[in-house]
């Protein structure tokens, strides 16, 4: 009994210890606000293969409208179609932006909010993405798209839409 106790100890002290990395925040939300700022350069000009470059094969795209759950291969077919369209303009200038970047650094969630004219002028849309890290290389996992409302004119949409 004796035996299989020492054994037992040595073998639990012998295990590699996990190496902690030490993360800096502000660094990584740098890097993130530049991968940001490529990501809506490219949308904006719809080139859809930097866009798609950005986004790893398994990542969900969530639109405004409840039915709009898209994987990668219908958001690109999407975005072919808005590239055919001469009348689509998807400008917008960033209001706001967060950026939670998760304890090892592999991680983030970003906030955007922007008004996009060519869907509303009163009306703010806002963009939850989860962005990982593969191969030293951001990449989206989830782009979520949502038009937000001032409280205040909830009661008049509400109204609007009876």
């Amino acid at each position: 009994l004796l035996l299989i106790w020492v054994v037992a100890m040595i073998m639990t002290s012998c295990q590699p210890k996990p190496t902690t990395v030490a993360v800096d925040p502000e660094a990584i939300k740098a890097e993130l606000a530049t991968f940001m700022d490529e990501f809506h350069v490219a949308y904006m000009a719809l080139d859809i293969n930097k866009i798609t470059a950005l986004c790893n094969d398994n990542a969900m795209f969530l639109g405004t409208d409840p039915s709009e759950f898209w994987n990668k291969q219908q958001i690109t077919d999407l975005f072919l179609a808005q590239a055919s369209d001469s009348t689509m303009k998807m400008e917008f200038k960033l209001d706001k932006r967060e950026i939670m970047v998760a304890a090892d650094g592999k991680s983030a969630i970003v906030v955007e909010q922007f008004f996009i004219p060519l869907i509303s002028t009163k009306l703010q849309v806002r963009c939850i993405d989860k962005v990982v890290k593969v191969n030293d290389k951001w990449m989206f996992d989830l782009l979520s798209w949502n038009i937000v409302a001032r409280n205040e004119d909830i009661p008049k949409l509400n109204a609007a839409l009876e």
